[in-house]
């Protein structure tokens, strides 16, 4: 392209995410470009097939300001193009300020092609004009302070005032921090407001609400990134049926720091006497019951003298779960007003004085409300009431499986959907290939179909899918048409050699190059593994600390004593005394005879991973 020199980096809007939503001029600067660097998951993949076959492509992800400007400075003294491809338009938030005072210094020249914001992506999303004629004529483009400060002068509180189109960035995670700030300022509790998650993806959600409700609704969707907040005149024309004020949450306010104990609750001569057997069989409870019912007090007894309101109020707040001896109608008034989702509130357990009968009757997963009221009737040798769907038809809880086996579940935005699905008996594809499978039903529900493989499942016309693999399925499912679950056990050993001194960068850089080019995950990732003689090497010591993963060693005798090496190498026989490093190291690690993937080399890394089967 003429006017397209050779020698020039290019600060690329790749737009909010659908393909079709970058710019021709960006289109056009892609297909003529020699690298690549964009951001990361961040970046629709698709978006990469504009470029040509000899480009070099690079995610930003995990790479520090230090290694992208060496990347592009080398390319650009090779008489390269250089793309820096950034989500949106680069000019909001797009941290390119600092990158460019750094090419400044070193006189490398660049441009900046504009590209399409969020903010008008979730405009159109919403259908609305964000500049409505005789409500507002201006737009506010703002984000409250978090790690990143904000200017006194343009805080949230302050800028709401103008009653103005309000789009708020990289708030999301502290929504009811928003919802305060803007009430501070003036707007009603019925006031509209939406959040825009992922808005042109594929698998974009938009929530709509008043101040009042939209708090919980992005809670239980487990929003906290990747999303915009949208508040303005404009939508009170839109959905009418969405300002209605509810009453629900109403009173709910920020969510206590709890302690890991439970409270066991009476109000009765004989539900004091059952308590106090709950008591020495529950070390971590504690019992408060009316003073006058109670003989001896010890450390672990409350004897209460106000209102039983405040006491299952103040309860409520403090502990991680509750157990109530009384009618369960009093319970239920009383805890209502506190009440916010199940991914914050208490397990709230229920019985009669007896202990005949043991009611899950509050955040019976999540909570753990359902495994208390089990363990209270047995203990009283009653009766538990689990009225959880999937606990009454023998399925698996969904919503546990990541924290019961130490799994990562990679997105819980169709969890909600999918777990009804289950328990409706409508169709369910499988597909698993690592971890444990004692989560699953003996025998399997006729529903669930369960895949052999991956392109099985992908031409299946199965609507929901839940997979259990190491492998990076997310995206490829949702192009497909899936809605999914996609757990991700810690099974992968990464083998890791490296050059003495080799920086933290690098090697992660060689990693994620390892596990993108192999459509693995990264949340799989077990442990690290490499010689013992890099044991204080910075760089390794480094990520691992970074990203909580463990590190292993093995001594030269025992890397040499892995048979049957894909790769042997002589080099590394003469310089660290064993045939390799990181393939037999990520082979030992795993307690694997074969490697999932061969070692690759990179400048100063080598890199191979293993799986280690959990099967039982």
């Amino acid at each position: 392209m003429a006017d397209n020199p050779k020698g020039i980096v290019y600060f690329v809007g790749a737009g909010p995410g659908d393909p079709d939503l970058i710019t021709i001029k960006g289109q056009k600067l892609l297909a003529s470009a020699d690298l690549i660097l964009y951001a990361g998951s961040l970046v629709a993949k698709k978006m990469l097939a504009h470029a040509p076959s000899h480009a070099e492509c690079y995610s930003s992800a995990g790479m520090n300001l230090t290694s992208q400007v060496s990347l592009m400075s080398e390319a650009i003294r090779e008489g390269k193009q250089v793309v820096r491809l950034h989500t949106g338009d680069p000019s909001l938030y797009g941290a390119i300020a600092e990158q460019m005072q750094v090419l400044d210094k070193l006189g490398i020249p660049y441009r900046v092609v504009p590209g399409v914001s969020s903010a008008f992506a979730a405009a159109a999303a919403l259908s609305i004009e964000l500049t409505l004629p005789e409500a507002t004529q201006t737009v506010i483009l703002t984000r409250i302070s978090g790690r990143t400060p904000v200017p006194e002068q343009e805080s949230l509180t302050k800028l709401a005032t103008h009653q103005s189109s309000l789009v708020i960035f990289l708030s999301t995670g502290m929504i009811e921090r928003v919802v305060n700030e803007l009430l501070a300022a003036g707007y009603s509790p019925d006031t509209p407001i939406a959040v825009a998650y992922r808005v042109s993806w594929p698998d974009e959600i938009i929530l709509k609400g008043t101040l009042q409700t939209i708090a919980p609704k992005v809670l239980e969707a487990e929003i906290t990134h990747h999303a915009l907040i949208v508040v303005s005149p404009s939508l009170a024309t839109k959905d009418q049926a969405e300002t209605a004020v509810s009453h629900l949450y109403s009173t709910a306010h920020d969510r206590p720091e709890r302690e890991n104990t439970i409270a066991i609750i009476t109000l009765t001569r004989n539900g004091t006497q059952t308590g106090l057997r709950l008591l020495k069989e529950l070390p971590e409870s504690r019992l408060y019951a009316p003073e006058r019912f109670l003989g001896d007090i010890g450390d672990r007894i409350v004897p209460t003298i106000t209102s039983i309101r405040q006491t299952l109020q103040s309860a409520f707040q403090r502990h991680r779960a509750l157990v109530c001896i009384m009618a369960s109608g009093i319970v239920v008034r009383e805890v209502a007003p506190l009440l916010k989702s199940k991914h914050v509130d208490p397990a709230v357990v229920n019985l009669d004085e007896a202990g005949k009968f043991t009611v899950s009757l509050l955040s019976g997963h999540k909570g753990g409300a359902n495994q208390l009221a089990q363990e209270v009737a047995r203990i009283l040798g009653g009766q538990a009431v689990i009225s959880t769907a999937s606990d009454t038809q023998g399925l698996p809880a969904l919503d546990l499986l990541a924290q019961k086996h130490g799994w990562t579940l990679e997105s819980s935005s169709h969890l909600t959907e999918i777990s009804a699905a289950l328990v409706n008996d409508d169709p369910i594809g499988l597909y698993q290939n690592c971890g444990t499978y004692d989560w699953l039903p003996d025998p399997m529900p006729t529903t669930m179909q369960r895949f052999s493989s991956l392109q099985e499942m992908w031409y299946s016309d199965l609507k929901f899918v839940v997979c259990v693999t190491y492998r990076d399925l997310a995206s490829r499912l949702t192009e497909v048409g899936k809605k999914s679950l996609v757990f991700h056990p810690q099974c992968l050993h990464v083998g890791v050699g490296c050059n003495r001194g080799t920086p933290m960068e690098e090697i992660y850089q060689a990693i994620c190059d390892t596990f993108e080019s192999q459509n693995l995950s990264m949340h799989s990732i077990a442990a690290l593994a490499t010689i013992q003689q890099k044991a204080d090497e910075a760089g390794l010591l480094q990520i691992c600390e970074q990203k909580d993963w463990p590190l292993k060693f093995f001594s030269s005798e025992e890397l040499s004593e892995v048979p049957n090496l894909p790769n042997p190498s002589e080099y590394a026989q003469k310089c660290v005394g064993a045939p390799g490093v990181a393939e037999p190291a990520a082979l030992l690690s795993a307690g694997a005879n074969r490697l999932l993937v061969e070692k690759r080399k990179f400048s100063n890394v080598t890199v191979a991973v293993a799986i280690q089967e959990i099967n039982s």
